[in-house]
């Protein structure tokens, strides 16, 4: 896909931030939530540092300008876009600047704090809505792109198939779900194993994606056509999906 290459100007009006799940929408917060990330989903205070663009730069070795443009690279500007999970640093800024004004942006998380910081990242544009909701549970709207951004390794098994679900789902004929996320190291990458003993104490559900393909998570159809490519010595993956018709 070519690459659009001018950057529009947003506008100056405050960002639309709605902080209520839809009426009638019941989304309790995972127990896991609160006993493995409480600090870092519900406290305002270390939302902000994890949302700083220096933390983000370290916490991907300094790969997340490249996994980003990854991203960037595969929006035009006329795009529905839905993003599940809030991301850090300044992602949803470069997601935003190259879809412009045309399109719309969509971030859904369950985390309150992580939507009261979206507002310093989307503040100067109307088409970026951020929602407090389980982005797991389905509506009925669609979207050219659906995007995870390092969220799967966050979630227990079942809720990174509930998440793909909502991927597939949430799109339109002949869209497409981009997922970035950690993958399995080369055997001798140097950074191996302090990573995986780094998830085994604070991110429990990260190394399933060392034994398991996104893919595999994803419903059993032939209605997504595959992409993957690995970065960084493996340690980084990205999965493109695009939705056709099943034969």
């Amino acid at each position: 896909m070519t690459e659009q290459t001018d950057t529009p100007k947003p506008p100056v009006s405050p960002p639309v931030v709605e902080n209520k799940a839809p009426p009638g929408e019941k989304h309790p917060v995972p127990e896991y939530l609160k006993s493995v990330y409480n600090g870092r989903y519900f406290r305002p205070s270390l939302t902000k540092l994890f949302d700083d663009g220096w933390t983000a730069a370290f916490a991907t070795f300094f790969q997340s300008g490249k996994l980003t443009k990854l991203v960037t690279n595969e929006i035009n500007k006329d795009n529905d876009i839905l993003q599940l999970g809030a991301a850090s640093g300044d992602f949803e800024r470069k997601i935003i600047e190259k879809l412009g004004t045309s399109g719309h942006y969509v971030i859904e998380d369950i985390s309150p704090a992580h939507i009261d910081a979206m507002g310093d990242r989307i503040s100067a544009w109307l088409n970026a809505t951020a929602k407090e909701r389980d982005f797991t549970v389905p509506d009925k709207r669609t979207y050219d792109i659906v995007i995870g951004y390092f969220v799967l390794h966050e979630l227990p098994d079942p809720r990174k198939r509930a998440t793909l679900n909502r991927a597939f789902t949430a799109l339109k004929p002949d869209g497409k779900m981009i997922f970035i996320d950690y993958a399995k190291p080369k055997k001798f990458h140097p950074l191996k194993y302090p990573v995986k003993m780094f998830n085994r104490l604070y991110e429990p559900f990260a190394e399933s994606l060392w034994h398991n393909e996104i893919q595999d998570f994803a419903p059993k159809t032939d209605g997504l056509v595959w992409d993957r490519k690995t970065f960084f010595g493996n340690l980084y993956q990205c999965v493109i999906a695009r939705k056709v018709q099943p034969s």
